[in-house]
């Protein structure tokens, strides 16, 4: 939810350089010049201006900064902390990846894989985080990390295939399963939820769903489901998302398991008395193709900012669908046309079709493919 927008108090109001300047001229004795170009006027209004800019500027950040819903960057991380809520700091990707080569072969921690460079960027660096040995199948699987943070370390399946420095020794390697769990850090808007939330619920412990969510996000997922199930009695099941809305990796499930049930140290444990054990699991994806035909926009916009946004605002429809258990077809239709600069659009679809698309209780809605087509210049015309 993004944070609300600030409205200047009434006390600010009237308060611009040239309103400021009129009254100082209005209280001038009525022998003193107060034209234009005057001694008096000009002498004056570097004042007006000063005066101005305090007002306008310093004071009202002054006042923004002094509440959480107006406060942003390190001014923000400071009313998270009065909460003991940490901003979230950007994370590196992790995964797996099989290395196939002469048998004996010692591959060293901190070894150096990476994607092939491409038109659209450079070659991503990941780096083994144990040393091993290839076995005796000729092949060995190996945990790595991304070498920088951030979204963009996520890769897809079999995407891996080269060495930093090549090895004889080594004849392949790829990475079977998805890279995954590289994330930003935590936007202002998001933060501020969780900061919210924490005012809200008083730092109760009481271990309801709103509380098993809260820790969830706070160890680092973006969100979590909390599946009810009454044949388990005595369990609780968390199904993880990580903050780009993809299903949680095993390092994020661990974590939030960690931190939710503190097996290191019983003193931190937040899984109430009387919970005989806590589930994690990655959920489920849905994954949804979006087709839309025709597409037309104006000149404050392009084709690739056009799919970039839409990939953010269909994010925050997700949140509600997950909650409802159904992705509304009229509802995501209706993102388009609210995305700036576009003008219109022939046809939209959900999975090839223009109905809802069900969620069961573990599922999550993902974005798969985004097939937009520009609409043709005589398209344009007609509008």
């Amino acid at each position: 939810m993004p944070q609300p927008e600030f409205k200047n108090p009434e006390f600010i109001q009237h308060n611009s350089a040239e309103e400021i300047h009129a009254r100082m001229m209005k209280n001038l004795p009525e022998d003193i010049d107060d034209m234009p170009a005057g001694f008096p006027y000009d002498f004056t209004m570097p004042a007006a201006l000063e005066k101005d800019e305090f007002i306008n500027f310093h004071l009202v950040r002054a006042l923004m900064i002094a509440f959480p819903q107006y406060a942003w960057d390190e001014w923000l991380d400071l009313h998270g902390q009065q909460v003991h809520i940490i901003r979230h700091e950007p994370e590196h990707a992790t995964g797996y990846i099989t290395v196939t080569g002469m048998i004996g072969t010692k591959i060293a921690a901190g070894t150096i894989f990476c994607t092939a460079a491409t038109d659209y960027g450079p070659a991503i660096e990941f780096s083994t985080r144990e040393e091993k040995i290839i076995e005796e199948n000729g092949t060995v699987t190996i945990a790595i990390t991304a070498v920088e943070e951030g979204k963009n370390s996520n890769v897809a399946a079999n995407t891996i295939h080269m060495m930093a420095k090549p090895d004889k020794n080594i004849i392949s390697v790829t990475n079977q399963l998805p890279v995954t769990g590289g994330t930003e850090r935590e936007t202002n808007d998001d933060y501020y939820d969780r900061i919210a939330i924490e005012y809200e619920n008083s730092m109760t412990f009481l271990g309801n769903d709103s509380d098993y969510i809260r820790w969830a996000k706070e160890a680092g997922a973006g969100d979590c489901i909390v599946v009810s199930n009454s044949d388990r009695a005595g369990i609780v099941k968390l199904v993880l998302v990580d903050r780009n809305g993809q299903p949680a990796n095993d390092r994020l499930i661990q974590n939030v398991y960690n931190y939710i049930l503190s097996p290191q140290d019983q003193k931190k444990r937040l899984l109430p008395t009387g919970c005989a054990k806590l589930e994690c699991v990655a959920a489920t994806t849905v994954p949804i193709t979006y087709i839309c035909t025709g597409l037309l926009f104006d000149d404050t916009t392009n084709f690739e900012q056009v799919k970039k946004e839409f990939r953010e605002v269909i994010k925050t429809v997700y949140d509600e669908a997950k909650k409802d258990g159904i992705l509304r077809y009229n509802l995501v239709r209706s993102l388009m046309t609210a995305i700036q600069g576009v003008e219109d659009f022939t046809t939209f679809l959900m999975n090839g079709d223009s109905i809802n698309i069900p969620l069961s209780q573990e599922e999550y809605p993902k974005t798969e493919i985004l097939d937009f087509r520009e609409g043709e210049p005589c398209d344009r015309k007609r509008i």
